[in-house]
């Protein structure tokens, strides 16, 4: 059981605690004892009335105005040009996988789940079918006879699932773009 401390001034608490109080991170309590509005004692730990104290005065100074809450070394904080080259790095990797998409260089996952769940459901039913329609063939033959013939089914359907059209993976998004329609838009030198 703790004992209940009365002085306020006395309480000393980690980082962690600390963390959570004010809701930021550990570089940001760093950041916040190294300016000197938390107070830190010798052990590293935090007396916990001074930085609350140091923190909420901080924080009316900026909302006031008269303090820069942006600093380089706090993570927490929003650079809008930062924000927006991010974002239009963003709207131009989207562009370029939309190309890729239309030129058949990608494919959208539902396009290849579709494929090949309906690749796997075909060759699943062929081998499930294997046994009855194999059945009766294989009645009084040898060994080696039915191995060579389970083998050719076996092959058979393995070479259909191994001889899929790539042009099933294409999305709605896909156009088949040909040297010649480059040409004939007069469009040259791009890379396919």
């Amino acid at each position: 059981m703790r004992k209940e401390t009365t002085n306020l001034e006395e309480i000393i608490v980690s980082s962690k605690t600390l963390e959570a109080l004010l809701g930021v991170k550990d570089r940001t309590i760093r950041d916040l004892a190294e300016k000197g509005i938390v107070k830190r004692d010798s052990k590293g730990r935090y007396f916990f009335w001074e930085s609350a104290k140091g923190y909420i005065t901080a924080l009316k100074l900026a909302n006031a105005g008269k303090l820069n809450s942006k600093t380089d070394d706090d993570p927490d904080s929003l650079d809008l040009d930062e924000e927006k080259a991010l974002h239009e790095h963003l709207k131009r990797q989207i562009t370029e996988i939309k190309l890729q998409l239309i030129k058949g260089q990608v494919h959208k996952a539902e396009d290849v789940e579709a494929v090949m769940t309906d690749m796997f459901e075909k060759f699943k039913s062929k081998m499930t079918a294997l046994p009855s329609k194999l059945a009766k063939k294989l009645e009084g033959k040898s060994r080696t006879e039915i191995q060579k013939i389970l083998k050719l089914e076996i092959d058979n359907a393995l070479t259909e699932l191994s001889s899929y059209d790539a042009a099933d993976f294409y999305s709605d998004e896909h156009i088949d773009i040909s040297p010649e329609t480059i040409g004939s838009l007069g469009v040259e030198d791009i890379d396919e």
